[in-house]
């Protein structure tokens, strides 16, 4: 275990071959890391873990494995260690690793992973940026912008800033999006409980479900699947929708009481549009 007097946020740092690593920001005035064998009674694991290298300095923390060719990387065995950083709140953290799983508990600042196999876990984050191939992202509240690329189930509660995912297999589950929006989808449905800005959502297989627009413009697609659009009583829409199977169905709103008009445009080819006034 190494501990660093830090009364101020720090920069932290952890590359990584294979294991997990758990960020933990707090209201302390010290940064500990520590680098643990994943299985203690594994050779691999305890020579992961020895070779480790830990450095300070300059408010910055850096965690790594010794450097070895990326073409051998998956050539020789190696272990898998587990990494736990506690710092300071407001902290920016950085991680990558070849097979690993990322946990940041606690309020961080700029959020930085990258894994190409394993789950992301991100409590509260200034903002974020997440590189996943194979797993899950779960994400609690972004108080900036968010950008989120993976192939699995994707979950954002709240993003105060504009928010971009792209997922390649999988649903994407999003709360409250205070900026703008933009969503692609190879394959899985994607839900939004409210979009303040512009919205730009289209997925190639699956269903499109907007609880509630805000200044617009919106535009969804998909080519296989239902879309629905929630508008907020008294708002005026110019509504472009098309579904070429299937039906548009418009439910009467209250009259608007905005000058403001909301452009929406709306297509899917197998599947039904609904426009609820909520």
């Amino acid at each position: 275990m190494h501990t660093y007097d830090t009364p101020a946020p720090v920069s932290a740092v952890v590359d990584i071959v294979f294991g997990s690593v758990r960020f933990v920001a707090g209201d302390r005035a010290t940064t500990v890391v520590e680098v643990t064998p994943a299985d203690s009674t594994w050779d691999l694991d305890v020579k992961a873990a020895r070779d480790a290298e830990i450095d300070f300095s300059d408010g910055r923390l850096t965690v790594k494995h010794r450097q070895m060719r990326l073409a051998n990387l998956f050539q020789s065995r190696h272990g898998r260690v587990d990494v736990v950083v506690e710092l300071p709140a407001g902290s920016d953290v950085q991680g990558t690793t070849a097979s690993g799983s990322f946990t940041v508990e606690g309020a961080a600042g700029a959020v930085r992973l990258k894994t190409p196999t394993g789950d992301v876990r991100v409590e509260r984050a200034a903002s974020l940026r997440v590189r996943t191939v194979g797993g899950d992202v779960t994400v609690g509240h972004v108080t900036g912008d968010a950008d989120v690329s993976g192939n699995g189930a994707i979950r954002l509660d709240r993003v105060d800033g504009d928010a971009v995912v792209k997922n390649i297999g999988g649903t994407s589950v999003l709360g409250e999006i205070g900026g703008d929006l933009r969503v692609n989808s190879a394959n899985g449905d994607i839900t939004v409980g409210a979009a303040r800005g512009t919205v730009n959502v289209k997925t190639a297989s699956g269903d499109l479900r907007l609880g509630e627009i805000g200044t617009g413009p919106v535009e969804l697609y998909t080519p296989n699947g239902d879309v629905e659009i929630g508008v907020p009583h008294g708002t005026a829409v110019a509504l472009d929708a098309r579904a070429t199977a299937g039906r548009v169905r418009e439910y009467a709103g209250a009259v608007a009481t905005t000058e403001r008009t909301v452009k929406v445009r709306a297509r899917t080819h197998g599947g039904d549009i609904t426009i609820n006034y909520v």
